[in-house]
Order: structure tokens, then sequence, then C-alpha cells
């Protein structure tokens, strides 16, 4: 159990608690759950099949308090995902969870692999291509119930 830190004021142990997030690590993402937007943060180097994609999904459902959110995906390194998981993630399973996407693109080589994507795999989710993380939060704050 951790141990929490000691407050002289209940204000100051009620912001504590307001600002705690909840977290789940995965092997293939760092999932996180701020202002009711989930942050999904792929791990580097990481290759995902249909299997890694459906652990993914499974992971997702099982961590998030509400039937959809809004969600933020950071890539920090997903170096290939083959067309059976592109399929996957693009399906009616796949986006289970998610009201709707926004993708932070961070480099060239990752704004042309989305865009890609986005445009050979259809899907029925509202996804956004963001540069800057404020902003896609500030789109995504929209979508939060």
């Amino acid at each position: 159990m951790p141990v929490l830190p000691r407050y002289k004021h209940l204000d100051d142990c009620m912001l504590y608690f307001l600002t705690m997030k909840k977290t789940l690590e995965t092997s293939y993402v760092f999932f996180e759950i701020e202002n009711g937007i989930l942050i999904a943060t792929y791990k580097p180097n990481t290759f995902i099949t249909l299997k890694e994609a459906k652990e993914i999904v499974t992971s997702r459902l099982a961590f998030i308090d509400k039937p959809s959110m809004p969600t933020l995906v950071l890539n920090q390194g997903i170096i290939k995902m083959n067309k059976a998981a592109r399929d996957y993630l693009a399906s009616t399973e796949g986006i289970a969870g998610v009201k709707c996407a926004a993708i932070l693109i961070n480099s060239n080589f990752i704004s042309i692999t989305v865009n890609f994507f986005l445009r050979v795999t259809k899907t029925k989710l509202l996804v956004k291509t963001f540069t800057d993380k404020k902003e896609a939060l500030a789109w995504l704050s929209g979508f939060t119930d």
C-alpha cells in the first residue's frame, strides 16, 4: 500500500487526491486517465501483430471506468504494425471503449505512417491528428462527459 503524504490542510489533501492519475502499464502501452481522457503511450520498439492488438484492446477495456472515453495516442516508437493488427484496431471490436481519438504526430515519418493508415484502413471512429499535445487535449476535452 502506498504511503500517503501528510498534509496540514484539508484543501491540500483534497487537491492531492483530485490530481492522482489512474495508470496501467502493459508490455506494449502505458495507459493513464487524466481529466476524463484516456492517454495511451505506446512503448519504444513495439511490433504489433493481431495478437498484441487484441491484448491492447482487452487491457484498455479492463482499465477504463466508462463505456468509452476520448483517447490521446502517443507513439514513442511503434516500429511496425502488420495489416491484421491495423484492420483489427480499425474494426468495431478494435475501437471498443474509444469515443474519439487524437494522435500526436512528432515527426514526418510518423505523420506519413499515420496518414497512410487512416487513408487505407476505414474506421467508424472520429480520428484527428495533432502536432501539439495541448491542442489535442483541448479538442478531446470537448468529448468528455
